[in-house]
């Protein structure tokens, strides 16, 4: 008979191993065992395997299957943490390069980790000051017109006040309105300052949570003639902000005073609101201006805030402001109006695509990030973190070697593996706390440097938001457990026997995960080193690109009076009489524009299809040789008698039709500053006037935008009225001709402010943000390369010393220390070449989505990848030969003695 007919199923063995009792195990197999023999030799092999399964399930009752109790007493749980404590302290005192290897990087990592954190912090928690701001959203007016789509975080007065009286869901409503900007004074000592006019209703102080520095802010807005300023504005105003009851007068009311009824404090600079002052709306509810604003239920002149009750549903909401609109409205036939409600946290990150009604100056204007940056931001962070982590275990397990007889003893002392395991992830908790303290202060030294860079007010500290130290925490013991976790679930599967007799103790694979977790850093190393000089690229090309004009020392000036926009042909005369001032221009607005420029409707006389859209600008003659625009054909403007002309770029000219400028009749019925289009006088007869000239596209817009039709009216058209003095001047002594610029404006208006600007850092604001997230990903790419290196340098330093003998001996064969140095450096700089590979691609698909942001932008060139490339293999070579020609270096005697 076969021998293996005598063998019981051995997966019938397997489940009686896992379930008996250990102190029963061996006498129950046993008995089982001889009885199965005994059957196959007098009934045969299928009835004695069926015998055996009854037996087996016999054997499935409670007294068999209870475990036995531990016969070894548990021992105290703080002894132990303290024994594991105290070997971790001397074995990292003991390797004090690996130990300050693994703490410098981490520490970068977590120091960089906490910066990015503290900075998408503050961009996600953007107005949740406020507490009432999960019940508070912001309507947004969708418009459809058969010409065009527009979203605008607007609405009509009708719409907000209303929908607050007859929506049931609807609690209280706040509501702002701009006007423009104009001089406010201190009457007791002549203080004056341009702030920008805004009005709000009483609810704007109920609705938020603006906090008081004097006053109160809840029925600061509720009275006529009342005005709310904002400390900062308070202290220039007054060198004081107990200033409640004082009066201050608004160049705007005709020197009506308005009593300030509260002081704010300055507003977080992770809010959405930046205004200085806000004057009640019962100040003007009962002038023919505001009947006006209040009379159309479909227009845009308020932003709107509600907020709505406990359990409401903003889009159950926001369909029944559409229906009382649509009740109310009188639309022109083909334009749809609706609402929706945008909640207050999303208006920073998810604002893009809708035009924000408040908007008419950059100081103003409600602060918008992009969500894509915190998203890149926020993998970044991640990513070095990750790669600090991936240097802890790169290292623990390159050194396993030189642990595997303290393995071995403890594991025969009687250790488990989990006490091996407990031991290792103490070690890594240890050094991930002393990196954790360390990137605390690094982090609070870098944060007065970091808040200035990025125009921020972020703190580590005690006073700091708990949910920042609460994912700090965890940050911390993720980082520790992950750093320690691959090292010490390797090294504790290793058999004491092994370890003792000094066998190897890599197991099969672990160098080539090292090898992929080396490529991995380099590869984020040389993507981000490839996104830094791109994105620094298109920066510089946004700035030196070629616009269409001259934008070099085009010195702009606010006009802040009627009397200094009345006297325009007076001041450009005195302006050109100073002898460093070139060329004097009087524009509405000018390229660069950061206020919103006009668009209108227009068509050629005669024409039958719709109207077309087009941006307008008020020029004056002397706007084409102040900017250096260049006259394709046609003429310039001549003078007033060209109030009826406009000249078209080429881009308008091609929208239209219009090939040659031959004074061909236009028509313009119509204008909008934000999308709402309204007739530009009272009988809806539309501005006529000839085509004389068309000249070359030029960027009145950031290249993020394509060049758009632009009409260029003469100053004194119906359509928009000149906002500026553009003066082109001689770089040498730019004060004193401020100085001649100023005086010629106080002599017609002695209370005129003088605002200038510089056009070209005007233009170079528009790339700010991308320049500042660019050097940030400097710093951070900079960072990922060298705790990559730290890791490098710990790896070749190990990989040294384990081939120290075989280092002596090729040296007493003959070999040179470049060979040597070859030898010990080719197997990582094999890694770095691979991870090029990997980053190249990667690299080139990133920033080619990023530059889709952007009209006009460059297009990644070889040599970036080429330059990236160098950088690296050059920065690891440099890193691996240090060790590689210190070991090689080394006397072979002294390396050989112990043979």
């Amino acid at each position: 008979m076969n021998p293996k007919s005598f063998e019981p199923p051995r997966w019938l063995d397997r489940l009686l191993n896992w379930l008996v009792a250990p102190h029963l195990r061996e006498e129950v197999l046993g008995d089982l065992h001889e009885r199965y023999a005994r059957r196959v030799r007098r009934l045969g092999e299928r009835r004695a395997r069926s015998g055996y399964w009854r037996e087996v399930l016999a054997y499935l009752r409670p007294r068999f299957i209870k475990r036995q109790p531990n016969p070894y007493p548990q021992p105290n749980q703080t002894a132990m943490i303290r024994n594991y404590l105290k070997i971790a302290w001397r074995t990292l005192s003991r390797n004090k390069l690996y130990t300050a290897l693994n703490v410098a990087g981490l520490t970068f990592g977590i120091s960089c980790f906490l910066l990015i954190g503290l900075y998408l912090f503050d961009e996600l928690t953007f107005d949740q000051q406020h507490s009432q701001a999960k019940r508070i959203y912001r309507a947004i007016q969708h418009k459809k017109t058969p010409t065009d789509e527009l979203t605008i975080a607007a609405s009509s007065y009708k719409v907000s006040e209303e929908s607050r009286k007859s929506i049931g869901e609807i609690e209280n409503s706040a509501r702002i309105l701009r006007t423009g900007r104009a001089n406010l004074t201190n009457p007791e000592n002549k203080n004056t300052f341009q702030e920008t006019v805004m009005f709000a209703n009483a609810g704007l102080m109920k609705v938020f949570d603006f906090e008081a520095v004097d006053g109160d802010t809840k029925t600061g807005l509720d009275e006529p003639n009342s005005i709310v300023l904002v400390e900062e504005l308070a202290q220039r105003l007054f060198n004081s902000t107990q200033v409640v009851g004082k009066t201050v007068e608004f160049e705007f009311f005709s020197n009506k005073p308005l009593t300030i009824t509260a002081v704010l404090k300055n507003h977080p600079r992770n809010s959405s609101f930046d205004f200085k002052l806000a004057v009640s709306e019962a100040t003007i509810s009962n002038t023919d201006d505001f009947a006006q604003w209040t009379a159309d239920w479909a227009a845009q002149d308020f932003m709107t805030f509600f907020l709505l009750k406990e359990q409401a549903r903003p889009s159950v909401v926001a369909d029944k402001i559409t229906q009382l609109l649509t009740t109310n409205a009188k639309l022109e036939p083909g334009t749809s109006l609706n609402y929706s409600l945008q909640p207050l946290a999303d208006i920073h990150l998810y604002s893009e695509g809708i035009v924000d009604s408040a908007r008419n100056s950059n100081v103003e204007a409600m602060s918008q990030g992009v969500l894509l940056y915190v998203k890149i931001f926020a993998i970044v962070a991640l990513f070095v973190l990750l790669i600090a982590c991936i240097n802890y275990m790169n290292l623990a397990t390159a050194r396993a070697s030189n642990r595997s007889k303290e393995i071995g003893v403890r594991k025969a002392s009687g250790a488990f593996q989990s006490h091996i395991i407990h031991q290792f992830l103490t070690e890594s908790l240890v050094v991930t706390i002393i990196s954790f303290v360390l990137a605390l202060m690094f982090v609070n030294v870098l944060l007065p440097s970091f808040n200035a860079f990025t125009n921020k007010e972020l703190s580590l500290g005690i006073h700091t938001d708990y949910r920042i130290w609460l994912y700090a925490f965890l940050a911390l013991v993720v980082t520790g457990l992950l750093s320690g976790s691959y090292p010490s679930l390797l090294l504790s599967r290793f058999k004491p026997l092994s370890l003792l007799k000094n066998l190897k103790t890599q197991p099969k694979g672990s160098w080539s995960i090292r090898q992929g977790l080396v490529v991995f850093q380099f590869t984020i190393s040389v993507v981000m080193m490839v996104a830094t000089i791109v994105l620094f690229q298109q920066v510089r090309f946004a700035t030196t690109k070629n616009l269409g004009f001259n934008q070099e020392l085009l010195l702009v000036v606010d006009i802040n009076s009627r009397k200094i926009r009345s006297a325009a042909e007076t001041i450009k005369t005195e302006f050109s009489r100073i002898p460093s001032v070139q060329n004097v221009a009087a524009t509405s607005r000018v390229p660069g524009e950061w206020k919103m420029i006009p668009t209108v409707k227009i068509r050629e006389v005669g024409k039958t299809e719709e109207h077309q859209i087009a941006y307008l600008i008020g020029a004056d003659e002397n706007f084409a040789r102040t900017f250096e625009v260049q006259l394709l054909n046609g003429r310039n403007f001549a003078g007033k008698g060209d109030s009826a002309s406009v000249l078209l770029n080429e881009t308008a000219a091609r929208l239209l039709g219009i090939t040659q400028a031959t004074e061909q009749l236009v028509e313009i019925p119509s204008r909008a500053m934000a999308g709402n289009y309204q007739p530009l006088n009272d009988d809806r007869k539309p501005f006529s006037a000839r085509v004389v000239g068309i000249v070359k596209d030029f960027h009145f817009q950031s290249l993020r935008e394509k060049i758009a039709p632009m009409v260029l009216a003469y100053e004194n058209n119906p359509v928009h009225p000149i906002d500026y003095y553009t003066a082109r001047i001689e770089g040498e002594d730019i004060p004193a001709t401020l100085e001649k610029m100023n005086a010629v404006l106080t002599h017609i208006d002695p209370t005129h402010l003088l605002e200038y600007h510089f056009l070209d850092e005007q233009l170079a604001r528009f790339y700010a943000e991308d320049q500042r997230r660019g050097t940030l990903l400097i710093w951070v790419a900079l960072a990922t390369i060298f705790i990559a290196c730290l890791g490098l340098f710990g790896l070749a330093t190990y990989a040294a010393e384990q081939r120290i003998k075989e280092i002596g001996v090729r040296k007493v064969l003959g070999a040179s220390i470049f060979n040597l140095t070859a030898l010990l450096s080719k197997d990582f700089l094999k890694l770095v070449f691979i991870a090029n590979g990997i980053a190249f691609p990667l690299a080139w698909w990133a920033t080619s989505k990023w530059l889709e942001e952007f009209a006009y932008h460059i297009q990644p060139a070889w040599w970036v990848f080429a330059v990236s490339g160098i950088l690296s293999v050059a920065i690891a070579l440099a890193t691996v030969s240090f060790q590689a020609i210190r070991a090689a270096l080394m006397n072979p005697a002294k390396s050989l003695q112990s043979e």
